[in-house]
């Protein structure tokens, strides 16, 4: 997905918002029943997944692209609730497209994953 964040460590970075994609990867410990049944209830719901990362974006900034990551890691990861036990990691990529600094092409990125399988909860 791609949002546009306020994203940087001075005030002046943070007063445009920014272009970050983000690549979010979930693995199942199973096929879900939706790659059987092909119904949206039986799997994780892309969309609201993008709703609820954009909804805890919108009005707020970010000083660093590690923090911003770790964030929204949580929100997939609280988003996926009702389908916790069948995700066995997630994994969230954060990629700043084009930061305002000079010498940097091709953006910066920063991943932040966990393997559920280890932890209880």
């Amino acid at each position: 997905m791609r949002i546009w964040v306020r994203l940087g460590c001075s005030d002046q970075e943070k007063f445009n918002p920014q272009l970050l994609s983000l690549n979010v990867e979930l693995y199942f410990k199973a096929l879900p029943e939706g790659a059987t049944s092909d119904k949206l209830e039986d799997t994780v719901c892309y969309s609201d997944l993008v709703q609820n990362v954009k909804s805890f974006c919108r009005n707020r900034q970010f000083n660093l692209i590690e923090h911003l990551t770790a964030e929204i890691y949580q929100v997939v990861k609280d988003s996926l609730k009702q389908h916790r036990s069948l995700v066995t990691f997630i994994g969230v990529t954060g990629h700043k497209m084009s930061p305002p600094v000079p010498d940097i092409y091709g953006g910066v990125t920063f991943t932040y994953c966990d393997d559920l399988s280890s932890t209880k909860e």
